[in-house]
């Protein structure tokens, strides 16, 4: 049958209903579709790194529908494991960070395994990402891991470092350099380099302050980034660098850095001095000391890559919607989701 436009219709069969129902969802999904493909390729490439502090979820004694309706004490018991979930409110207003701020790419800390980053996925992040992550060195379960956003045309590979040789006695990094590959077509397009340096915490006492494994685990890293940048592509180094790695007040451990062309995208980007911290500090007599330890490095060759005025340190926020404020004291960070705050950089194009 076909329909006259001009004709003025006052009652309508179902036969006529069902095709002009039909021709609409055809011009809906002709203009949604190009709508899409807009989106995609003016939609810019965010990075994110991001310590979790201690993200352990284990809920392998649930046996409910819905996670999120379980009370704190349900959450806690709903694991067997020895090591206490990370509560489920702090789940919650970490995952509200990451969805806010839409990163393409995850660069994460403080993962207790790929058990605990898929429950952090599924249950908090609608499933939006696929989780990423291998076993490391770290004596304390805390491994690197990242998050990447499915529908970014991109493949993803890991690589682990963990047995990547280092001077004696050193010889292991004290978690890994977790790279991640994405391909386009399987072709290499970029990589990413996840750390988490060795604090200074020398329990031992036979090596001040962490100093001369942190010096070997950064020459390494050096060694591992080198090697991946003669593919000239962007070769991006994140992470919880325990320490201040960047040119404006590089400790000693750190110098090789800046022998490099590596360049500290939170010191490129210009952003105010009093909103450049990831991480609070207090000291045993309570002073505040706000401080950049948590990292993202990429050569000076792509820096053209950056949007300067899309770098910055986001803020945490409650489910309302109001920001937490940066803590005064010690024990107001506890009110925060991690004791560390994310560093999102947005890129023109990746």
């Amino acid at each position: 049958m076909i329909l006259n436009p001009l004709k003025r219709v006052t009652a309508i069969s179902l036969e006529d209903y069902c095709l002009i129902r039909q021709l609409f969802k055809s011009v809906i999904s002709f203009f949604l579709k190009e709508d899409v493909t807009y989106q995609k390729m003016n939609k810019h490439f965010k990075i994110m790194v991001l310590n979790a502090q201690d993200l352990f979820i284990f809920i392998d004694k649930y046996r409910g529908e819905n996670p999120l309706e379980m009370t704190e004490i349900q959450w806690q018991l709903s694991s067997s494991s020895l090591l206490m979930n990370k509560p489920k409110d702090k789940c919650e207003l970490l995952a509200l960070n990451i969805l806010e701020n839409d990163p393409d790419v995850v660069m994460l800390t403080e993962i207790g395994g790929m058990e605990s980053l898929s429950n952090f996925t599924k249950i908090f992040l609608n499933d939006s990402y696929t989780p990423l992550t291998l076993p490391s060195n770290s004596d304390r379960g805390i491994d690197l891991g990242f998050l990447v956003k499915k529908d970014i045309p991109y493949t993803p590979e890991l690589i682990t470092h963990v047995h990547f040789k280092l001077p004696p006695p050193y010889y292991r990094f004290s978690r890994d350099v977790l790279g991640l590959k994405l391909l386009e077509d399987g072709k290499l397009k970029s990589v990413f380099l996840n750390v988490h340096i060795k604090s200074k915490l020398d329990l031992n006492r036979n090596d001040f302050q962490g100093r001369g494994r942190r010096i070997a685990e950064i020459n390494a890293l050096i060694d591992i980034y080198q090697n991946f940048s003669r593919q000239n592509i962007p070769v991006f180094i994140g992470g919880d660098f325990n320490g201040h790695a960047g040119a404006d007040a590089c400790e000693e451990e750190f110098r090789a850095i800046h022998e490099t062309d590596l360049i500290d995208i939170s010191s490129y980007a210009d952003i105010a001095p009093e909103d450049r911290f990831s991480y609070v500090y207090f000291n045993k007599g309570g002073q505040r000391y706000p401080q950049v330890i948590d990292y993202l490095f990429v050569s000076q060759k792509y820096l053209h890559l950056i949007k300067k005025e899309e770098c910055y340190f986001p803020r945490y926020k409650t489910k309302e919607g109001s920001l937490i404020p940066i803590p005064t004291r010690y024990e107001h960070k506890n009110f925060l989701p991690s004791d560390h705050y994310p560093f999102l950089v947005t890129l023109t194009d990746l």
